[in-house]
């Protein structure tokens, strides 16, 4: 979502989205006033450094990483062709990983971030920098239908700065797919934990012909049912039911982007026009768009997969790969299940059985605070009950659970989005069993519930121990 290319328009949209709750992607800020006169120094607007690439191909998909980009995928091709897919107008495109925490701004080393990009926080990206600076490759290996490559990334908005985590990415081709795992390494200084934030895992520039943005957002996944071909061209995140997106050039063929049990994707261009190479400026953008609790200690693996080919042939991938999950199952054993926070903090890096949860607000100025799931396809009547296991330390004797659909803009509490639940606050383990069949707006289709306080207690040590959310309980 990093591109030194903005338009005024662009920018504004940019700045005005930057209030968060727990489907928005950044904190609060203040009013945006612009500069009275440039001050960040303007990287190149050209080729940012000389190819060195890698290849690997088989009969249906040729595809190299940069060691000159961080490693990242910068050519990306079906076999029978010779043009390259994959926009590397400058170090903020290509085909990588982003990530994202707080604090906003981040400076560090005596090195403050560029003014237009101050509110990305802390911002590792396996490429490089805003100035162009190519992140440093540690080390990488290729085979046959294979390459793994390991980078130190750079934090987008400071002067070559390296990020205290290591990025990992394995890759391999499978018949007109490419497979990627990635795993990042968290080292930070700064302990404190900020609130979650969606990352890029990963993100997808294609060149101008790819200007095609598709998406299935249906009620019937899996049905083959109709697409929605997107015309919006502000960054925009989709509630896509079949945990897949894709860029199309006219002739209907380009790259599809899956990643199991994801349900949140974002679309963009950038420039204008459909016409364009891999150093023009004009580009299409997706990724894969969930939050992401990170912690400075921590370790995070993701995978997707890239389909090259038609709509047909993405689809058919996509259909043939294990359905995601329909009721509830979550099951804290060694990581967060995709749970993350607003206002809130739990115990941290590693997560061992539990999610241990501080009860209370973090910042007694904000309203409420959330303990979310992931976004989630659930049909109510598949869900007449979830079972929380949790052990309470706090004064509170309620607790909430709020669901938002997919028409929401947000978590709309009220009557018909939620329901509280007693809860006994001696810090024992026990079952709360949530009845939700017959309340009236557990209904239509539920992308994603969350548990808060409503009676917000603030007394010290309050605390939820959370091992469970399911839709049957856990012995």
């Amino acid at each position: 979502m990093r591109s030194t290319y903005f338009t005024l328009q662009a920018l504004c949209l940019f700045i005005g989205a930057l209030s968060f709750s727990c489907v928005r992607d950044f904190p609060a800020t203040a009013p945006y006033t612009p500069p009275t006169a440039p001050t960040d120094p303007q990287p190149p607007q050209t080729q940012p450094v000389n190819p060195n690439r890698l290849f690997i191909n088989n009969d249906k998909v040729k595809l190299a990483i940069d060691l000159n980009m961080g490693g990242a995928i910068g050519y990306l091709s079906e076999a029978g062709s010779s043009e390259n897919m994959v926009n590397n107008y400058d170090l903020g495109r290509q085909l990588q990983t982003s990530l994202y925490a707080g604090p906003y701004p981040y400076s560090v080393n005596g090195k403050d971030p560029v003014y237009f990009w101050r509110n990305l926080g802390w911002n590792p990206v396996q490429t490089g920098d805003y100035y162009n600076h190519p992140a440093r490759v540690v080390s990488y290996q290729q085979g046959q239908n294979t390459l793994y490559v390991k980078t130190i990334p750079l934090i987008w908005p400071l002067f070559d700065e390296p990020a205290d985590c290591v990025m990992e990415h394995w890759i391999e081709l499978r018949d007109n797919t490419v497979h990627v795992r990635s795993r990042t390494t968290v080292n930070r200084a700064d302990t404190n934990q900020y609130d979650a934030r969606t990352q890029e895992m990963p993100c997808v520039y294609l060149n101008a012909p790819w200007y095609r943005m598709v998406t299935y957002k249906g009620n019937q996944p899996f049905t083959n049912g109709a697409v929605t071909e997107l015309s919006e061209r502000d960054m925009i995140s989709h509630y896509t039911t079949e945990n897949w997106t894709a860029l199309l050039n006219a002739d209907g063929r380009g790259v599809g982007l899956y990643q199991p049990n994801q349900f949140r994707f974002k679309t963009n261009g950038f420039g204008s026009g459909r016409v364009g190479k891999e150093f023009d400026v004009a580009s299409f953008y997706m990724n894969a768009d969930g939050f992401m609790q990170i912690d400075y200690n921590g370790v995070y693996k993701f995978e997707y997969t890239l389909i090259l080919g038609s709509l047909t042939d993405i689809r058919q991938y996509v259909y043939s790969k294990p359905r995601p999950e329909t009721v509830p199952n979550f099951k804290f054993a060694n990581d967060r299940q995709g749970w993350y926070y607003y206002n809130v903090h739990d115990k941290g890096w590693p997560i061992q059985n539990e999610l241990t949860v501080r009860w209370q607000r973090a910042d007694t100025t904000k309203a409420n605070f959330r303990v979310c799931s992931p976004f989630v396809y659930w049909k109510p009547t598949d869900v007449p009950k979830i079972y929380v296991q949790a052990a309470f330390t706090t004064k509170a004797t309620t607790a909430r659970l709020v669901w938002r659909k997919p028409e929401d803009y947000d978590f709309l509490d009220g009557p018909d989005r939620q329901i509280d639940f007693p809860i006994i606050g001696d810090g024992q383990f026990r079952t709360y069993e949530i009845t939700l069949n017959g309340h009236a707006g557990w209904s239509g289709i539920i992308n994603q519930i969350c548990l808060l306080n409503p009676q917000n207690n603030l007394e010290k040590g309050s605390a939820m121990r959370l091992r469970s959310v399911t839709a049957t309980p856990v012995q």
